[in-house]
């Protein structure tokens, strides 16, 4: 349980302004009420029970995020190739490979992914 001086902003969604000082007075005086409060998640405060919660990700969404990441590591191969320091050649084996991953994102994300014989 988190009290703490704040006054309603928004009376549909509950959103608070909090005051972090400790002059009672002051705060009664600004409409302000010693009342149950929590935060959502960006850091803003409402009336507890009523912070926005974040859906949790789908287990395609987590491996989408996984995927991204590990293609992510794979970056700097364009760098040194778009530099002249390396040759397409040099990194065929990675990039065939990056391009596998992004096949796999693709179908996790409901894209369609056709070969060259037109199949999925």
């Amino acid at each position: 349980m988190t009290k703490k001086w704040a006054r309603i902003i928004n009376e549909e969604t509950k959103l608070c302004e909090v005051g972090i000082g400790s002059d009672n007075e002051y705060y009664r005086q600004q409409g302000y009420r010693y009342i149950d409060v929590e935060p959502a998640t960006n850091g803003t405060w409402y009336v507890k029970g009523y912070a926005p919660v974040l859906p949790y990700p789908s287990e395609n969404e987590i491996m989408i995020q996984k995927l991204k990441k590990e293609l992510s590591e794979y970056d700097y191969i364009g760098v040194k190739i778009a530099t002249g320091c390396a040759t397409i050649e040099q990194y065929a084996e990675q990039i065939a490979y990056c391009e596998e991953i992004r096949k796999q994102i693709r179908r996790l994300s409901g894209q369609v992914v056709e070969n060259e014989e037109g199949a999925v």
